[in-house]
């Protein structure tokens, strides 16, 4: 058995909880030989939702990580691609805007800022390969190494006198916009004509003579427009030896440069959106062999043959065969096991607590109808669990009468035709998590990789919090590591989903209302789940196809936010309830909350929201999305009563 050496390795879920170098860390994706990103002659825009791995991908192209201190041997090459990551301080970057001074002044300013920032970065990138492994560049030639035009800016030409002057004027800068009318304005850079000079330098060193550097600038939407349209002119105007690229959480809609052109992805860079590099068979192996592979760093087996395998671009291809993707996926599905939903009725009849509570659903159901017939002829041992299970939400529609459920029943249990065929395929997965409800924090139907990877929905990050949490829990019970039950898998799913709720309040400046939100829709699944006569079982989605005006610009906004931060995740249009639907747009909750309110984590029933329903979910009082919540349990009980004898 595995022991767990180091837990802490396998709660860094997100990219910046590791530090600056992460070479050993990082996993290289299926899709990495396909980027070329460390041969690119133009500008790359990636673009990728929360927890995709874009951000641990510029990591790992990063000085830091190509250059580390851990790796021994380096290829003379890697001098070629110069990765600069640049995270944009928001904060920061914000208070550069108003304040008395004209927006064609601040663009000048953040141009200026910007070749100071990675002009000082470029200075450290030598520094950090001077004292690398790499053999053409050492500590003795960065000592000698001249910058003559830095003299023409007036700034040193020594190195490591420039690094520190280009520090001391980044301080004067801070200082000086957080003080704006009091603190002198320094010298800056005078932007990428600086760089281009200092490069140019560089590139006369013996054996710096191909090096080209690469700015990875991250999360460059939340940058103000004028600050985009900098960054646009480096984009479009980039080529080697200087080349900037993007990444981003959606596509900016700001294309336009500090000149009269614009740019597009055509012509100015190589558009990749990062969810779609990988079909659900590479991810799912991709995922397993994330964690897998950080169970081996975590338990000192730091040597495996999946690290090597994972760690190194060019064995990409040996994890394309089919038998290595059959062999992470049977190692990952031994450790996370589950079983087939009949299975579950059947654990779920022999439960007592669980079996009182459908006998006394089912008398409920029977006792509003004319019949002789009692829970107690229901629950005979010889009919099927799965059937037994769907039988509250059957007997509770008004046209199916006892007698009628009954023979179908006893058909259904002797092999003959039955309509209990379809009953359960619609209805056991509901039925299930109803029956389940009472015990709050765990259903076994979220156990299970397939489930597990479902639920996070393509966002690696979700997926590793949902095995750190089963990990954590599996050492507090001192389970064996080498298998994970069901019940702890269940109870770390809901731990996961309430973790995410929670820090749902920090996605920017509509977290706490997007937080409200979840809860509020998450809710009113949830009410529709608890439905008597379970007429949608499965209910994670909505569309809004109706009502007296369109979405405003602050709803759209918010919706917008909410699929930034993949709280909704748009879909195509399901099947339509009728031929004249104008549905074009399904939203469906992110299904890594759904183990929080025991809704299914499966894309399969929506509801119709009007704009205004949508206003009240998104934005409404408490007492106005209470009204609503009441409103659409009872359209979804009318229509129930009306139709659903007749559904199947």
């Amino acid at each position: 058995m595995q022991t767990i050496v180091d837990h802490s390795i396998l709660a860094k879920t997100r990219a910046e909880e590791h530090p600056a170098d992460v070479w050993g860390k990082f996993f290289v994706p299926p899709y990495f030989d396909t980027l070329g990103l460390k041969t690119a002659t133009k500008s790359t825009y990636l673009v990728g939702k929360r927890g995709c791995g874009k951000t641990m991908l510029l990591k790992y192209l990063d000085y830091h990580s190509l250059f580390s201190r851990n790796r021994n041997v380096i290829p003379k090459e890697e001098i070629e691609h110069i990765g600069i990551y640049w995270r944009v301080d928001t904060q920061f970057c914000n208070s550069m805007k108003l304040r008395g001074v004209e927006e064609a002044e601040w663009s000048n300013t953040f141009n200026c800022y910007f070749s100071l920032a990675i002009a000082g970065e470029i200075i450290r990138s030598l520094r950090y390969i001077a004292l690398s492994s790499y053999s053409e560049f050492t500590s003795t030639q960065f000592e000698n190494m001249v910058l003559p035009s830095a003299d023409d800016y007036s700034f040193p030409t020594d190195p490591t006198e420039l690094e520190l002057h280009l520090e001391k004027t980044r301080k004067a800068f801070s200082l000086w916009i957080s003080n704006l009318s009091a603190a002198p304005r320094p010298l800056l850079p005078p932007g990428k004509d600086f760089l281009d000079s200092i490069i140019k330098d560089i590139r006369e060193v013996p054996g710096l003579d191909k090096i080209c550097f690469y700015i990875y600038v991250d999360e460059v939407e939340n940058l103000i427009s004028y600050q985009r349209r900098v960054l646009n002119t480096y984009l479009r105007h980039s080529q080697q030896p200087l080349i900037v690229s993007f990444t981003s959480k959606e596509l900016s809609d700001e294309n336009g440069t500090t000149g009269r052109e614009s740019i597009s992805a055509t012509n100015d860079y190589n558009l990749c959106y990062i969810d779609n590099l990988m079909d659900e068979t590479e991810r799912s192996c991709f995922f397993a062999e994330v964690f897998l592979g950080n169970l081996d760093i975590a338990g000192g087996n730091s040597d495996s043959l999946l690290l090597k395998l994972v760690r190194d671009p060019s064995l990409l291809q040996i994890r394309r065969e089919k038998a290595h993707r059959e062999e992470i996926l049977n190692r990952v599905k031994l450790k996370f096991p589950t079983k087939e939903h009949k299975q579950f009725a059947v654990d779920a009849i022999e439960t007592p607590r669980i079996q009182n509570i459908l006998r006394d659903r089912i008398s409920k159901a029977i006792s509003k109808k004319t019949t002789k017939l009692t829970a107690e002829e229901f629950l005979k041992c010889e009919f099927p669990a799965e059937a037994k299970v769907v039988l509250p939400a059957l007997l509770n529609r008004a046209n199916n009468h006892p007698e009628f459920v009954y023979a179908e029943l006893d058909n259904f249990s002797k092999g003959r035709s039955s309509k209990f065929d379809n009953w359960i395929h619609n209805n056991l997965f509901g039925s299930l998590l109803e029956l389940y409800r009472p015990y709050r924090t765990y259903c076994p139907l979220y156990s299970g990789f397939d489930t597990f990877f479902s639920m996070s929905n393509r966002n690696l990050r979700h997926f590793l919090i949902l095995n750190y949490k089963v990990l954590e829990m599996s050492e507090l019970e001192d389970e064996p590591e080498d298998c994970f039950s069901i019940e702890i898998q269940a109870r770390a799913a809901y731990e996961a989903a309430d973790q995410l709720i929670r820090e749902i309040k920090t996605f920017g400046e509509f977290g706490e209302q997007l937080r409200s939100f979840v809860l509020r829709l998450g809710n009113v699944f949830k009410t529709l789940q608890t439905a008597p006569s379970m007429s949608e079982p499965e209910q994670n989605q909505f569309t809004i196809n109706s009502g007296a005006r369109s979405l405003s610009t602050e709803e759209s906004l918010f919706i917008s936010e909410a699929q930034k931060y993949a709280i909704l995740i748009e879909k195509l249009e399901t099947k339509a309830k009728s031929a004249a639907s104008t549905d074009i747009t399904d939203f469906q909750l992110n299904p890594i909350y759904s183990p929080y309110f025991m809704i299914s984590y499966r894309r399969k029933r929506k509801i119709e929201l009007s704009v205004e329903d949508f206003h009240t979910l998104a934005m409404g009082t408490e007492d106005h999305y209470s009204d609503l919540a009441s409103s659409v349990y009872r359209k979804s009980e009318l229509q129930a009563g009306s139709q659903l004898g007749l559904e199947l």
